[in-house]
């Protein structure tokens, strides 16, 4: 095999390798020997049909598949002895090849850029503190009661007002005739929730338990339903029961309800929850920090075509986020390419920076972490957990997406360990408007998880 390097500019790399013809007649021949124990021709048993005959059947829909695998082993094996690590899956364009004779193909591709030296034991992030005030448990706590009301039946001859929630049985009707999703039964509704249209709950205030309502309203034009929107309707309404609704007073026997051991044991759990979630924003602005700091202290040649797939990635989402009607900021296409290939340019090189920590300092990822990532996953779909988990069972090859997410926020982690902090206490309310104001452009800018995982698979088994 010859290996000639046409090009070496930068990343970027070209080779022109040419295949003797011994090896592909060698390779051809163990794919007719294989085809012989498997095909069945008159006259001759398996395994002993004469190599001539089966050239002349097989040769031309087996050639290709032939050269296919010729082509992966050759390049393998040149990228292994070369030491190079490419990108991306390299480009192949055959120059020259005739049947019985040698092949000759290009081979195209960006290696990883040699990583700089990280010493982040000089970084120094600002890191804000805080305290958890009673009164923050109470709004919590108080939240959650909220949440959990008690219902009470309205004593007969109550009237529904405002805050009750009425049990109904509705029909609703256009022009005499009944329309699709305009009738339900035991439908439990809050008047003044403004759960439906405009001026039908406010008809209902003032009804008595089995009264039958007929209530008029007009859809909005810009109503989802193309059928309903901008109609008259008319809704024939049975009124079946009315409950007031009342905030439980958050005592041992409401927390015991929430199986806790008594209002106390509530507290703590929603204390510790707070911690909890005030802690994730604190290591969300510390990520965000750090991020920055990487971005503008360390320099090194990207990948453009890693880059490019980012930007293009990113721009498709763009694209189908406008055709749903979102707002684009009002900027034109050419600054908004622009701002996005920025972006892309830094989820790129943080991506990498954040594979060659883990690298360097053999970060691993256990079997438990991924099956805790699979959990998670499945408990983004409610009500679909166990399709999800059956999707990653059988296709385990998608668990390996998962990596990416998860050797990202181990390498924060390590880093964190490493850097200084300038501690300074804030108000929660300080702290989670800070962090809201950053959400925005946090997701611009998060590293491409999924390119730190590429990089540190090729980086781990040395391609």
């Amino acid at each position: 095999m010859q290996v000639t390097e046409l090009e070496s500019t930068g990343l970027k790399k070209t080779l022109k390798i040419t295949v003797e013809a011994a090896r592909i007649n060698e390779q051809m021949d163990a794919e007719m020997k294989a085809a012989g124990e498997r095909v069945r021709i008159p006259g001759f048993r398996p395994g002993f049909i004469p190599m001539k005959i089966l050239q002349q059947r097989y040769g031309k829909s087996v050639q290709p598949d032939v050269l296919k695998q010729v082509i992966n082993h050759a390049t393998a094996e040149v990228i292994a002895q070369k030491k190079l690590r490419p990108t991306l899956t390299p480009q192949i364009n055959i120059d020259d090849y005739k049947e019985g004779g040698e092949l000759a193909f290009t081979l195209s591709f960006e290696v990883f850029p040699d990583m700089p030296e990280m010493d982040f034991g000089d970084v120094t992030l600002e890191r804000k503190t805080f305290d958890i005030e009673e009164a923050e448990i109470d709004k919590a706590v108080g939240n959650i009661a909220a949440r959990n009301p008690k219902f009470t039946r309205l004593e007969e001859g109550g009237k529904a007002k405002s805050g009750h929630v009425v049990t109904i049985d509705f029909k609703g009707m256009i022009g005499g005739v009944a329309f699709d999703g305009g009738s339900a039964s035991n439908f439990r509704l809050e008047l003044g929730s403004g759960q439906f249209i405009e001026g039908f709950e406010e008809q209902l205030i003032g009804a008595r338990e089995g009264d039958d309502k007929i209530v008029n309203v007009t859809f909005p034009k810009d109503y989802p339903g193309e059928k309903v929107a901008g109609q008259e309707a008319s809704f024939a309404v049975k009124v079946k029961e009315i409950h007031a609704k009342e905030t439980p007073a958050v005592d041992d026997e409401f927390a015991k309800g929430l199986g806790f051991a008594d209002a106390r044991g509530l507290r703590e759990a929603v204390r510790n929850q707070l911690i909890k979630e005030y802690d994730q924003q604190v290591r969300n602005q510390l990520k965000k920090q750090l991020f920055d700091v990487l971005d503008e202290n360390y320099d090194f040649e990207l990948p453009q075509g890693m880059v490019d797939m980012e930007f293009n990635s990113i721009w498709e989402r763009l694209k189908e986020a406008q055709a749903k009607g979102e707002p684009l900021d009002g900027k034109g296409e050419d600054d908004l390419k622009e701002e996005y290939r920025e972006i892309a340019r830094r989820r790129v090189k943080l991506g990498l920076m954040l594979a060659e920590v883990g690298t360097r300092n053999h970060i691993q990822i256990g079997r438990d972490e991924l099956g805790r990532a699979v959990m998670q996953q499945a408990g983004m779909y409610p009500g679909q957990e166990k399709m999800i988990m059956e999707f990653y069972r059988k296709h385990p090859e998608r668990v390996d997406d998962l990596r990416g997410p998860i050797l990202e926020e181990k390498a924060v982690d390590f880093i964190l360990g490493k850097v200084k902090f300038n501690d300074s206490k804030v108000a929660v309310e300080d702290l989670v408007e800070e962090n809201e104001e950053d959400s925005g452009n946090a997701e611009k800018k998060k590293p491409a998880k999924a390119k730190a995982k590429a990089a540190a698979k090729k980086k781990a088994a040395g391609a």
